[in-house]
């Protein structure tokens, strides 16, 4: 009868960085600062519904959604008002921002079907507290084109 080791063979791996306090194992901080990815925009999309104008922004790291208010938004340089719907995911990486098409149609005097989108000062989201400029957006620019 041939034994066979019923426990799987892993590889070996790095040691990961941890400090020990009180029992519990705690990453170090030389592990948290490697982690920390700058925000970045992964994709824009929009939609356009019979009531509405949907902008879709998709993040690469969750953002804080405080952050992100209708009176941050500026179109054509006139700033949003409560008419203005924001939604998140649950990850909190992608935000949807629904514009009634009555308001798009006010800001868009000259009818060119073209607006500029300015979201101010857009901030990750910081689990650990830690914020840092690398870790926002200033000023999020960018053209919009609707039917």
């Amino acid at each position: 009868m041939q034994l066979v080791d019923a426990q799987p063979k892993f590889s070996q791996k790095m040691p990961i960085p941890v400090n020990s306090h009180r029992g519990q194992r705690i990453l170090s901080d030389d592990l948290a600062e490697t982690q920390q990815r700058q925000l970045s925009i992964e994709k824009k999309l929009i939609k356009q519904t019979e009531d509405s104008l949907i902008i879709i922004i998709t993040f690469n790291i969750p953002i804080n959604p405080n952050s992100i208010a209708p009176s941050t938004i500026k179109i054509n340089d006139v700033p949003l008002d409560s008419s203005v719907l924001i939604k998140f995911n649950r990850v909190g990486n992608e935000v949807h921002i629904f514009i009634p098409l009555s308001k798009i149609i006010e800001i868009d005097i000259d009818n060119t079907k073209e607006l500029v989108v300015l979201i101010e000062k857009i901030n990750a989201y910081a689990y650990d507290g830690i914020k840092s400029d690398d870790r926002s957006i200033e000023n999020l620019e960018f053209g919009v084109t609707y039917q």
